[in-house]
């Protein structure tokens, strides 16, 4: 068990989105962030559609891969194609707060959901890993709130609250992609 919840634990990699977004100029921020998108769709679609590509990537990083995503695309992939168009949809302190939330809330939701028996809520989705969720989503938000040139504190409850939300409905795409996109809308009227 410890095993899988460190496993778990290295989805928080994708913190460099929202790390390079707030610390670089929001244009290079998108260019480093298109090119990486660019490098990992094209890796994913090798991978899905080369045999020797598919079996070294299934040999170096198969334990990190859900069994849906053996035969489509990774979850890191649809996270970055979310985070990319909620980069070039909304302000830059909405990017970087979307982004964090789906990240660090997403890791800390599978931690909880996957590893402790709790009601399920809906189709793969239980209660205690939607309040994982939540609360790492608020405590990100805290952090967010304490950055310069941020948001105020209401925006970004909200918008974690938001974010919790959308994780938790059964939505037809991957919450990977569509939590950012959809929390940034909802934080742009706040």
């Amino acid at each position: 068990m410890k095993a899988e919840i460190f496993r778990k634990l290295l989805n928080l990699w994708g913190l460099f989105i929202p790390a390079i977004y707030y610390l670089v100029p929001e244009r290079s921020s998108q260019l480093i962030l298109s090119s990486v998108c660019l490098a990992v769709v094209i890796t994913d679609f090798l991978r899905l559609h080369v045999n020797g590509i598919k079996e070294g990537f299934i040999l170096f990083f198969g334990s990190f891969l859900r069994r849906h995503e053996f035969t489509r695309l990774s979850g890191a992939t649809y996270l970055l194609l979310g985070c990319l168009i909620t980069a070039f949809l909304y302000k830059k302190p909405i990017v970087v707060a979307s982004c964090a939330y789906i990240i660090v809330g997403d890791t800390f939701a599978a931690i909880l959901g996957q590893n402790i028996k709790s009601l399920k809520i809906f189709k793969r989705k239980t209660l205690l890993g939607s309040v994982g969720f939540l609360g790492s989503s608020l405590v990100v938000a805290l952090i967010i709130y304490y950055l310069p040139d941020t948001l105020p504190l209401t925006p970004l409850i909200g918008g974690a609250i938001a974010a919790s939300l959308f994780e938790s409905l059964p939505l037809p795409w991957d919450d990977n992609f569509s939590v950012p996109i959809l929390t940034g809308f909802v934080m742009s009227f706040l």
